[in-house]
C-alpha cells in the first residue's frame, strides 16, 4: 500500500478537518488531496520517474509537507537535505547517491546540470491527470543517513510498509489520536521531523507547521493553537527551560511533550515537567530502528538512569544485552545491545562491512554498550567502542559526563577515551558552561565524585559545544579541539 493512499480516504471521511496549519493558510484533508495529486503530476511532467531519488532542500512549509506526499504517491524517493545548509555541504551531500533532481526555494547553485524544481512550480494547479504509479508496499520510499556523529555517514532505503510500521509504533506507544494537533521542532528536512509528519497524515490528524523564531512565538503558537504534542531535541529543550524559569507552567494544556534524539539528565526531565510540561517524556531511537525506548514521568522517576523502557505492543521491539560472542547477559549486565522487529532495513548500500557489523541474523545493532533490567528500562553506557581503558580499568564516558553535568554551571558534556603513554588511556572532556568556571575547578568537582582514575585529565571550557541538525554532539569535533589544546599547551612550555 502506499503510504498516503489513507488521504483519500481522510477526503472523503473528514474533508473539514486541518490537515496543516501553516500560518495563516489552513489545508484540509478535504483540499490536501487534491493539492498531492496536482504536485505528483508536476514531477510526472517534469520526468520524475518511479524509483527516482529526488532530493528536497525546503524550510518547512504547507508545500514541504504536500511535496513529500506528492513524491510518495508518484513512487519516488525521498532524500531529504538541510535548506540551511551551505552549497558546498549540499553538494558533498547529493554526490553521496544517484539523485535524480532537486527541488528548491530557488534556483540552482552554480555549475549545476541536475534537473533543479521548484517547490511553487511543482505545487501549482495543473488539469494534466495524474497517472498512478503502483508503487507501495515493499517499494522504498526515504532514502536516509545515519546520523554521523562519530564517523561518515551510512545510507540506506526505508520502505512505505516500513514507514507506516513507523508509524503504528508511535501512536501505540506515545497514544496518538486522529485529534492531535502536532508541532515538531524537529524540521521535515530531518528524519524525525518528516516521519512525524507522514504519521499524522496516517491518522487524519493535524499538523502545526514550525514557524517560531523566538520563544515568545513558540509559547504563543503553541498555547494560541492548542497544539497537544510538542516534539523537540535536548538542544531545544536547554534554552526552552531558562526561558521558562520565572514564569508559570509554560504549557498547561499541552497532552504530551516528547524529548528525543539524545538523552536528558533526571535534574532536565524534572525541571521540564515544572516549569514546560507535567507530561513530559522521552523517547530514544535510531535512524535505522526509529523508537526503541520511550519513559513516562513515571518511567523516570522509577529509574531515573534509564534513557526509557523498551517500546511494546503489536510493532513492539524485543531487546537483549549479549556478549562478544553474541550470547545474551544476564538482567542487569553491560553488553551491546541489539533489537529485534518489523519495520527494520537490512542492509546499508554499498557498504558491506557496516552492513556485516550492525544487521545480523535477524538484528539490528546499532554500536552501543547497555544494560537492560527485568522490567524492559535501557541503561545506556555509551558506544561499544568509546569505553575507555585506564591501565585495565574500564569505565563508560557517560560515567563521566553525568557527573559534569551535575555541576551548576555545566549545560552540556561530552567525554572520550585519550591515549595516554603510561596507562594507555585517559578520560578528556570538552564542556559547555553558564558560567564562568575553571577546567581545575570542574576536575576537583569531579574528584569528589567518581574514582580519580575517571576524573579527566584535559578539560576544555567552551561556551558551546558543536552539535549536528539534531542536536547530537559531533564528538568527532571535540576530538579536534582536544588535540588543537595539548598542541598550544606544548607550544608554550
Amino acid at each position: 500500500m502506499n503510504i498516503v493512499e489513507i488521504l483519500s480516504d481522510h477526503a472523503r471521511n473528514r474533508p473539514d478537518h486541518p490537515a496543516i496549519e501553516d500560518g495563516e493558510r489552513i489545508v484540509t484533508y478535504g483540499e490536501l488531496d487534491g493539492l498531492v495529486d496536482d504536485a505528483a503530476a508536476n514531477l510526472q511532467a517534469a520526468g520524475i520517474k518511479p524509483g527516482a531519488i529526488v532530493a528536497i532542500a525546503l524550510e518547512d512549509s504547507a508545500d514541504h509537507l504536500i511535496i513529500l506526499c506528492a513524491m510518495a504517491r508518484a513512487g519516488a524517493v525521498i532524500f531529504s537535505q538541510n535548506p540551511f545548509a551551505s552549497e558546498a555541504e549540499l553538494k558533498k551531500s547529493l554526490a553521496t547517491a544517484p539523485v535524480s533532481a532537486v527541488i528548491g526555494s530557488g534556483s540552482s547553485f552554480s555549475n549545476s546540470e541536475m534537473l533543479w524544481l521548484r517547490a511553487q512550480d511543482v505545487c501549482l494547479p495543473t488539469s494534466r491527470p495524474f497517472v498512478q504509479s503502483g508503487i507501495g508496499g515493499s517499494d522504498p520510499l526515504v532514502l536516509i543517513q545515519s546520523s554521523g556523529t562519530s564517523g561518515e555517514p551510512k545510507s540506506f532505503l526505508r520502505s512505505h510498509a516500513e514507514v507506516a510500521v513507523w508509524a503504528r509504533r508511535h501512536t501505540y506507544n506515545q497514544g496518538w489520536s486522529p485529534e492531535e494537533r502536532c508541532l515538531s521542532l524537529v524540521r521535515l528536512s530531518f528524519n524525525m521531523g518528516l516521519h512525524n509528519a507522514l504519521g499524522m497524515l496516517q491518522l487524519g490528524a493535524t499538523n502545526v507547521i514550525n514557524r517560531p523564531r523566538s520563544y515568545d512565538e513558540l509559547a504563543l503558537l503553541v498555547n494560541d493553537r492548542n497544539v497537544s504534542y510538542l516534539y523537540l531535541t535536548p538542544s531545544h529543550l536547554v534554552p526552552l527551560l531558562e526561558y521558562a524559569g520565572d514564569k508559570a507552567l509554560l504549557f498547561p494544556n499541552l497532552r504530551m511533550m516528547v524529548v528525543a534524539s539524545a538523552p536528558t539528565t533526571h535534574a532536565q526531565r524534572l525541571l521540564a515537567r515544572e516549569r514546560v510540561c507535567a507530561n513530559t517524556c522521552e523517547a530514544m531511537g535510531t535512524n535505522e530502528a526509529g523508537l526503541l525506548t520511550f519513559a513516562s514521568p513515571m518511567d523516570q522517576d522509577a529509574h531515573p538512569e534509564a534513557v526509557g523502557r523498551i517500546v511494546v505492543g503489536v510493532e513492539g521491539v524485543e531487546a537483549q544485552i549479549v556478549d562478544d560472542d553474541d550470547q545474551p547477559l544476564a538482567a542487569g549486565e553491560i553488553g551491546q545491545v541489539r533489537y529485534k522487529s518489523t519495520g527494520y532495513p537490512t542492509h546499508y548500500i554499498d557498504d558491506s562491512e557496516a552492513t556485516a557489523r550492525a544487521f545480523r541474523d535477524g538484528w539490528f545493532y546499532p554500536g552501543d554498550l547497555a544494560a537492560l533490567n527485568d522490567e524492559g528500562y535501557l541503561f545506556f553506557k555509551g558506544r561499544a567502542d568509546d569505553i575507555i581503558n585506564n591501565a585495565g580499568a574500564k569505565f563508560y564516558p557517560v560515567e563521566v559526563e553525568n557527573v559534569l553535568m551535575a555541576h551548576p554551571q555545566v549545560s552540556a558534556a561530552a567525554a572520550f577515551g585519550w591515549p595516554h603513554a603510561k596507562l594507555g588511556q585517559v578520560a578528556v572532556a570538552c564542556v559547555a558552561v553558564t558560567a564562568d568556571v575553571t577546567a581545575e575547578e570542574l576536575q576537583a568537582f569531579c574528584k569528589q565524585k567518581i574514582a580519580g582514575y575517571k576524573v579527566p585529565a584535559i578539560i576544555e571550557v567552551m561556551p558551546e559545544l558543536p552539535r549536528n541538525a539534531m542536536g547530537k554532539i559531533l564528538k568527532t569535533e571535540l576530538k579536534d579541539v582536544i588535540e588543537r589544546g595539548i598542541t598550544e599547551r606544548k607550544a608554550k612550555c
